[in-house]
């Protein structure tokens, strides 16, 4: 799926409005003072309420990304919102490895890093990807019959609330949190 969904609708737009990542309770993890510098790529680090992995922008990182977020959600033994989190990583990973290639390096050296974090909710979970585009996702309305411009849309239909932020030095994290409050 695109990061930047255009309708096939003419005239079709969207009456969504992005909220901010201050507007969830708490930020996973702490404050991300590094998202794209701070792991490298193949690497994972740990904290009290949050991991982080770093992948390169290649094909095979979605589905390295999806047994990453397998493999946390169990240690943290909240499986049940699996298939969400794969879901939105499956997606996320997918518009970063697409749109997100740094000039003068190869897809395999420009980093996506995903970082799972918990909430103040035990039973939830924040999915967070960062990439080095400033191109900044937008969520529209897919006619039925479109090939693509539906990813942004599952996104939001499976987490309880998402949004994005730019990156002061260049980048973006986009964010789902999955889970939590019914």
């Amino acid at each position: 799926m695109n990061a930047e969904l255009v309708s096939s609708e003419q005239g079709s737009g969207t009456s969504w409005s992005r909220p901010s990542l201050a507007e969830v309770p708490r930020v996973p993890g702490g404050r991300w003072t590094d998202p794209l510098g701070g792991v490298p790529i193949g690497r994972t680090e740990r904290a009290s309420d949050a991991v982080t992995r770093s992948f390169g922008s290649v094909p095979d990182s979605v589905s390295e990304a999806r047994r990453f977020a397998d493999r946390v959600l169990a240690e943290w033994g909240v499986t049940e919102v699996g298939d969400d989190v794969r879901l939105i990583l499956s997606e996320l990973v997918g518009n970063a490895c697409r749109h997100a290639l740094s000039p003068g390096r190869g897809p395999e050296a420009t980093p996506v890093v995903v970082r799972l974090g918990r909430t103040d909710d035990p039973r939830e979970v924040a999915c967070l990807v960062a990439d080095s585009s400033d191109r900044l996702p937008r969520k529209v309305d897919a006619h039925h019959f479109a090939e693509s411009g539906r990813g942004l849309s599952l996104v939001a239909a499976f987490s309880r609330e998402w949004g994005w932020n730019a990156l002061s030095g260049g980048g973006k994290i986009v964010w789902a949190v999955c889970g939590g409050r019914d």
